[in-house]
């Protein structure tokens, strides 16, 4: 016999035979009449029922009506025959579901937007930008002014920066706010973000922005008519900026290499003048007519009239045949006096030329040619202090020969000398020095000599550097007793702590070695000392096979496999076999012999 089981509505969903269950027509197990573990299969159904069939992936075999609550997205969904739909709430993912319906509700949780469904198609409700666009356009807000009153205001963003603010009313913000620095006036008022513009045609405006950024008024510009006037600086960037009067009687030109105050009309007497009091005087005019100028006068008699005292500060060529001078005293503020002056000068013509004063006889000064040199017809007295010079050298002094003297042939004998400098070699009382820097002080007997030190000792000699220096007794001593040392030796039985204290510091003792001194001894025991297994061996370290094992020692750099084998490693080797370390090295430490190492 077997059960029938129907839907609510009367149709019939399956039978099931006595002492069976049904695990295929629903997601609940159904159980015929005897079954055994039924109370497990009834107390799943209940659990399952409670939880909603709760799991990431729908069930397999569900059927109209039935919710399922799917824990990838933590949504309950009702299956409507075909597919599992939503059963009311929030979608929440990051792309459009496919199963929306009117009235679904959708947050889209990568562009951190929200979505309705109208029942026609899924409509953005908010906000109009992504997450990754950042806040973009108007946001409505209240701000307090200074005097505590609430301005409404609507701020415009672009991708999270501030472009402006509109405001219908002007005031100054109490509180800073963010973007935005200074006062709101009336209409939009950029943001702090640089270079933002209306790039839109207009037919006029109140005021020009100037590049320092501040507001040009009408109030601010020159008109081409009426009279204007400015307080700044104008720049006319053409070459011909000026053109003066009603006939263009006047103009100024300019160039990279001429500027040009010009007449455009024939005859026109030119004239700069100086307010002196309330008298205007003419301090430069040009005559046009007969081509002179006067300087204070507008009746210039020649071609350079000046109406006062002349000073010269550059130089006064006169080509005229005699100059004559007549005064009592002359003054003469130029640094050079040339005399004999000439178009083609040459040794010959400035031969005799010089100073000469009228005395009981002649006092002069006289280039003469055929020596060549000047000439004195007095003593030369030196004052203090002074010296004669060649070429920027003292050459003599009053008491001694200048220092570029570095040649005196004649010289045959001087005094006893005090220090003597010759090169970069110097003798002062008993000490030999080289006065350049880092120079050697070279000794060099001649042929088959030596240098002999009498006997004496030699000292305050340095470390030597390389294999031709002089070596000091303490660099001796420490090399001997430092040098490393080599020994074979039989250690059966011995650790390495009782080969340092029986062996080592009985052949090296530490009184005539120094600490850091190194001992490498060749070490054969049959590894009761120290056995290193295989897969630990060095490349390049010396070993004795201890025990052969699982290992091919001939894989390893050994000849053969034998207990007892020297070979250097040339691997890591693998097995169970053993080897000990045969070069190991002992150092002395704090006057202690101690194992260190194997090589």
């Amino acid at each position: 016999m077997s059960y029938t089981i129907n839907h609510s509505n009367g149709i019939p969903l399956t039978s099931i035979v006595d002492g069976t269950i049904d695990q295929t027509a629903t997601d609940l197990v159904l159980i015929g009449k005897n079954s055994s573990s039924y109370g497990t299969y009834i107390n799943d159904n209940f659990v399952w029922l409670l939880e909603n069939f709760a799991n990431s992936s729908q069930p397999n075999h569900p059927i109209t009506g039935q919710l399922w609550f799917d824990t990838s997205k933590n949504i309950l969904k009702v299956y409507d025959g075909s597919s599992f739909k939503v059963s009311g709430g929030t979608i929440v993912s990051g792309s459009a579901p496919s199963s929306i319906t009117t009235g679904d509700i959708w947050i889209n949780n990568t562009t951190e937007q929200l979505f309705f469904n109208d029942g026609k198609q899924t409509v953005l409700a908010g906000p109009i930008y992504t997450s990754t666009q950042g806040a973009s356009g108007f946001v409505i807000d209240t701000i307090v002014d200074s005097n505590n009153i609430s301005r409404t205001i609507a701020q415009l963003y672009v991708g999270q920066s501030l472009l402006g603010i509109f405001s219908k009313e002007a005031f100054t913000p109490k509180s800073t706010i963010a973007g935005f620095t200074g006062d709101i006036a009336i209409g939009f008022n950029v943001g702090n973000t640089a270079g933002i513009k209306f790039n839109v045609p207009v037919t006029s405006s109140y005021a020009l922005i100037a590049p320092d950024g501040s507001l040009k008024t009408t109030t601010n510009f020159v008109t081409s008519t009426g009279t204007n006037s400015m307080t700044g600086t104008l720049s006319i960037q053409n070459n011909t900026p000026l053109i003066l009067g009603s006939n263009a009687n006047n103009q100024i030109e300019t160039s990279t290499t001429l500027f040009n105050i010009k007449s455009n009309t024939s005859n026109q007497n030119i004239q700069l003048s100086t307010l002196v009091g309330s008298t205007l005087s003419p301090a430069v005019f040009v005559n046009a007519t007969s081509q002179r100028v006067g300087i204070f006068t507008n009746t210039p008699s020649t071609m350079l009239d000046v109406a006062g005292n002349v000073s010269i500060q550059g130089t006064l060529t006169v080509l005229g045949a005699t100059t004559t001078i007549s005064t009592t005293n002359l003054v003469i503020t130029d640094k050079l006096v040339t005399i004999g002056s000439t178009a083609s000068p040459t040794n010959s013509t400035a031969d005799g030329s010089g100073i000469e004063v009228p005395g009981g006889t002649t006092k002069n000064f006289i280039y003469v040619n055929a020596t060549p040199a000047w000439t004195s017809s007095e003593n030369l007295d030196l004052a203090t202090g002074k010296t004669y010079k060649i070429n920027g050298f003292d050459v003599v002094t009053a008491t001694s020969l200048g220092s570029a003297i570095v040649s005196a042939p004649g010289l045959n004998s001087i005094g006893t000398l005090i220090s003597l400098t010759a090169g970069t070699l110097s003798i002062t009382t008993n000490i030999l020095t080289a006065t350049q820097t880092n120079s050697n002080l070279v000794l060099a007997p001649n042929g088959t000599g030596s240098v002999d030190v009498s006997s004496k000792k030699i000292t305050s000699v340095a470390a030597p550097a390389s294999g031709t220096d002089a070596a000091n007794k303490t660099y001796v001593d420490t090399s001997i007793q430092t040098a490393p040392q080599g020994i074979n030796l039989t250690t059966t039985n011995f650790t390495n702590a009782q080969v340092a204290t029986n062996f080592v510091t009985r052949l090296f003792p530490t009184a005539e070695y120094q600490n850091g001194a190194i001992i490498r001894a060749f070490c054969i025991d049959q590894g009761t000392t120290e056995v290193v297994n295989a897969g630990s061996f060095i490349t390049s370290r010396v070993y004795q096979i201890v025990a052969t094992g699982s290992t091919t020692f001939t894989g390893i750099g050994a000849a053969n496999n034998t207990p007892g084998t020297i070979f250097v490693a040339t691997g890591a080797g693998t097995g169970t076999g053993t080897a000990a370390p045969v070069i190991r090295v002992f150092q002395l430490s704090t006057g202690t012999w101690t194992y260190q190492s194997y090589l």
